[in-house]
């Protein structure tokens, strides 16, 4: 038993056995994640914004390709989630970038197996308004890490600071076209087995928001894998064409809106 599973709960160290895993530095959720060859887990403080991510799971099985909870529990302030891996590649490997047709084919398919669960009943609900009250709590409490936004954000060209651009946020809050929508909705987040889109993970922002929530970040991450942000360029990729795959016109204020809102969750 590895160092990790040392100090895990019976009740996920009994079906990880004598696994070992490897730590997953891709993500940016703060949690300490692991990957073992069927399994991933996830240990971050109990009680945070992304931990109802077991709760959203357990709703969403059966009705999208989503980790089924193995195990779950919450000790010691921390919350230990063991789910199922999916398998197949992430959106942002090399192989699928060089193929920007199943690219392209592989999200909009998501977006439209999201879109296709019907928002009623859908028990995690996160409008514009609830993205923007967290958004100050973390202002007010000096959580917000600006270092991650877009560098036009905020200076020359931009907003003065993180509470003027929330107060533009405010002022300017779009009509909403909710539907169930990822949160997270990025390359790396999103899985193909080669020939369609195979899953989704990172689920803890997930809930009946604007469809432009997933839109917008699903541009920018395209953008950002395609034009050497992370350091390869690849030229046969046009964020745009995300809008015709999806068969959505592109929608110029929104896009700009739901960017600007998750720079600041």
């Amino acid at each position: 038993m590895n160092e990790e599973n040392a100090r895990t709960p019976e009740s996920i160290a009994g079906i990880l056995g004598n696994a070992s895993g490897t730590t997953d530095d891709l993500g940016k959720s703060g949690a300490r994640v692991f990957l073992y060859a069927d399994y991933v887990l996830k240990v971050r403080p109990a009680g945070g914004w992304e931990t109802v991510d077991t709760r959203i799971l357990r709703w969403l099985a059966g009705k999208l390709p989503v980790p089924e909870v193995a195990a779950h529990e919450v000790r010691d302030g921390l919350d230990w989630l063991l789910m199922t891996r999916i398998r197949g590649k992430m959106l942002c490997d090399p192989s699928v970038m060089e193929n920007p047709a199943l690219l392209l084919d592989c999200m909009a398919e998501a977006l439209h197996m999201l879109w296709s669960v019907p928002a009623e009943g859908c028990p995690f609900i996160r409008p514009v308004k609830e993205n923007l009250d967290h958004a100050e709590k973390a202002i007010l409490s000096g959580r917000f890490d600006p270092s991650d936004c877009e560098p036009e954000t905020f200076g020359p060209g931009g907003f003065a600071d993180p509470a003027e651009l929330l107060e533009w946020l405010r002022n300017h809050q779009p009509e909403e076209d909710s539907v169930l929508t990822h949160g997270d909705f990025c390359l790396p987040n999103l899985f193909t087995d080669g020939k369609r889109f195979s899953g989704f993970i990172d689920l803890g922002s997930a809930g009946i928001c604007d469809r432009w929530m997933d839109l917008a970040l699903g541009w920018r991450s395209l953008k950002h894998n395609s034009d050497g942000h992370y350091g390869k360029i690849y030229p046969r990729i046009n964020p745009d064409d995300l809008f015709r795959a999806a068969g959505v016109p592109k929608d110029e204020e929104k896009l700009r809106y739901y960017i600007l809102l998750d720079e600041l969750n």
